[in-house]
């Protein structure tokens, strides 16, 4: 497909799915990841917590860091 910058395409496609656990609760996704992380809180609020899949990680660890831009402000 022709990615040049392949790590800022896994940040975007990470972020993306952020974005769908915010806005699309309906979603298979969405409903299985609320089910094992987050089942009493919504997505915003979340921490780490303990035992977290590499895929859970790295959509937390986007979250925070999409928002800051490159030099954290």
């Amino acid at each position: 497909m022709g990615f040049n910058d392949l790590t800022s395409f896994n940040v975007a496609m990470l972020g993306k799915q952020g974005w769908k656990f915010q806005t699309e609760n309906s979603s298979l996704a969405t409903r299985l990841f609320k089910a094992r992380y987050f089942p009493n809180n919504d997505f915003v609020g979340l921490k780490l917590g303990s035992n977290p899949s590499y895929v859970w990680r790295g959509i937390l660890v986007q979250r925070w860091s999409l928002g800051k831009g490159r030099d954290g402000e």
